[in-house]
């Protein structure tokens, strides 16, 4: 994964420490399912107990069974609220079973609460809570007259509900993680879908604005002229640039529908058009600007089509930008240096030419031909590759200087 497609960092959880009371909440419907079962029991509880005693009946032993399952039904009830409330007000059930000797409602509100305490609570109040049932266990057995039976049932009883709960914690933990890594991958995706934006943006530019250029300014400048011929000149060059931009645009919208035209072969570099090899670009560019009356110095050092692909056609497309500069803010008949430089370590490109003046420069948006988008498209361009672009005027000459790295191309 490349460094601008790696998830998004997130950030430093907070240093406030969680309350030792904190606990997550059940579903709704699983706590009103629980009210529910605490309130029904505890009712029909009361009812056996107070019928009893309207009859007469010996009532201490299912006393002390009706108080039991009360305060368990009143622990499980709390669950709705808060396990971490419940296991507290579950301390009274238990406490109450050992001074009774009975069990049976012990057992189910140790095994409904442990589960609910360790599946939503904090460790730390999920190892108090475990450490004070193994107290309770250990109690129940040493007052009991079967010691073993009691201790095993017990346990196996709590050790069920604390291994559920476990597994209940284990997937909601893995639920979160994954809601977590789905947002970061909503987040990843806008992402990508600016950059795929802000490339179409940048393709569609250089296609247009070059071409466009070329048939504004042939047209502009041959509109008063009476020769046949170089008018015909002039029709052959604008019907040249509007083929040209025709061409593009359909090997973008083959390469944006994902498309292969094996009757047309084409080299598509990583700027996302075709391009021919690097110098022949030149060369046409160099033509281009010879054709409107400018004085083109071509300079290249160096095997060109050593450097990655990708290199090359991002070269390629701010040549053409730096051309359509020359040609929109330059004047008529002037003389242009156009340098490329390529090693081992990068390519680099040097464009120069006079310019009228501050006001017409490329950085200004005073020209109606001017959009303010080409610079700022050469470096994104550069910046994507990890180079370096500088442009301004110096000496009366407008500079642009970019430099890009070819040391890891061959992994484009």
């Amino acid at each position: 994964m490349t460094p601008d497609t790696q998830l998004p960092a997130r950030a430093p959880r907070a240093t406030r420490k969680t309350p030792f009371f904190h606990a997550e909440p059940l579903a709704r419907w699983l706590r009103t399912v629980l009210l529910l079962f605490a309130v029904v029991g505890a009712i029909d509880d009361v009812r056996v107990l107070f019928q009893d005693w309207l009859l007469g009946s010996e009532v201490a032993d299912d006393m002390d069974q009706a108080i039991d399952s009360i305060l368990a039904y009143a622990a499980i009830g709390m669950l709705s609220a808060r396990s971490t409330w419940a296991s507290a007000a579950s301390i009274g059930c238990l406490a109450y079973s050992v001074h009774i000797g009975e069990y049976p409602m012990a057992a189910l509100t140790s095994c409904i609460v442990t589960m609910t305490v360790v599946a939503t609570a904090t460790r730390r109040f999920v190892v108090v809570h475990l450490a004070g049932y193994g107290v309770w266990i250990a109690l129940a057995a040493l007052t009991h007259q079967d010691t073993s039976i009691i201790f095993w049932s017990l346990s196996a009883v709590t050790l069920a509900g604390a291994l559920t709960g476990a597994a209940v914690r284990y997937f909601r933990e893995q639920r979160r993680r994954n809601e977590e890594r789905v947002r970061d991958l909503e987040i990843l995706n806008e992402r990508l879908r600016e950059d795929e934006r802000q490339a179409l943006a940048r393709d569609l530019h250089d296609v247009v604005a070059h071409e466009l250029t070329l048939i504004t300014m042939q047209t502009m400048s041959r509109r008063r002229s009476e020769d046949v011929g170089e008018l015909h000149q002039v029709l052959e060059t604008v019907e040249g640039a509007a083929r040209s931009a025709l061409h593009e645009l359909r090997v973008l919208l083959r390469l944006l529908r994902n498309e292969d035209d094996d009757e047309q072969p084409r080299d598509v570099t990583g700027a996302g058009l075709a391009i021919g090899s690097l110098e022949h670009v030149v060369t046409s560019l160099a033509a281009s600007l010879q054709d409107l009356g400018f004085e083109p110095d071509v300079v290249i050092t160096g095997d060109l089509e050593a450097t990655p692909m990708t290199v090359r056609g991002t070269a390629a497309r701010i040549l053409q930008e730096a051309v359509t500069n020359i040609i929109k803010y330059a004047p008529r008949g002037a003389r242009c240096g156009i340098e490329l430089r390529a090693d081992e370590h990068e390519l680099r490109l040097l464009v120069m030419n006079p310019f009228h003046g501050t006001a017409r420069h490329p950085g200004g948006r005073s020209s109606e031909l001017s959009s303010g988008l080409g610079l700022r498209g050469i470096a994104e361009r550069v910046s994507l590759l990890g180079g370096r672009a500088e442009s301004g005027p110096r000496d009366g000459q407008w500079i642009l200087d970019v430099h890009l790295p070819v040391e890891h191309g061959e992994a484009l």
